[in-house]
């Protein structure tokens, strides 16, 4: 192909694409990750929880998530998890496909 029908994005080059490192620091190695991966599987044997995650408080701190398949779950959820507060959110049944 010329230079006269070279297409417009042609020169245009991207490095946005990362490699995915849980282990390799950045935003999810932070102490609340941390604290996340030590007691999700805690969690998850919990009756009616369906997911642990991280996420913020309503104003703004880290937080522990926890998914709940019904309201009834939350009270088996601690509200604070080393320090950290722990939010509810009942999503019900989470299916893999």
């Amino acid at each position: 192909m010329s230079d006269s029908k070279k297409s417009p994005f042609a020169d245009l080059h991207e490095e946005a694409a990362m490699p995915y490192d849980p282990d390799a620091g950045g935003p999810g190695s932070s102490a609340a990750e941390g604290v996340r991966r030590r007691h999700e599987a805690a969690l998850l044997a919990l009756p009616g929880v369906t997911g642990v995650a991280l996420g913020r408080s309503p104003i703004g701190d880290d937080a522990i998530v926890v998914y709940l398949r019904d309201a009834s779950a939350r009270g088996r959820v601690p509200a604070q998890i080393e320090g950290y507060p722990v939010q509810t959110t009942v999503t019900g049944e989470i299916d893999a496909y």
